[in-house]
């Protein structure tokens, strides 16, 4: 259907059908971390995505080092 140029898509009202195993997950799921990145700009997602990388490389380092460490 065509109004002001716009394409409006009619939205049927068929209840969609409820997966519980996604249901089970929902309810531990904390939308605030959610929230919370979504408003920062895909740069400061990237930024902190290579932090969280940095420090996860680092303790692997310090997993190895204390492995050597104990033999």
């Amino acid at each position: 259907m065509l109004q002001s140029g716009k394409i409006l898509f009619a939205m049927e009202s068929k209840p969609q059908p409820v997966d519980p195993v996604i249901e089970a997950y929902k309810s531990g799921i904390d939308m605030t971390l959610i929230r919370e990145n979504l408003r920062r700009t895909p740069e400061e997602r990237l930024r902190a995505l290579e932090r969280l990388q940095e420090f996860a490389e680092e303790l692997r380092r310090g997993g190895r080092a204390m492995r050597r460490g104990s033999r």
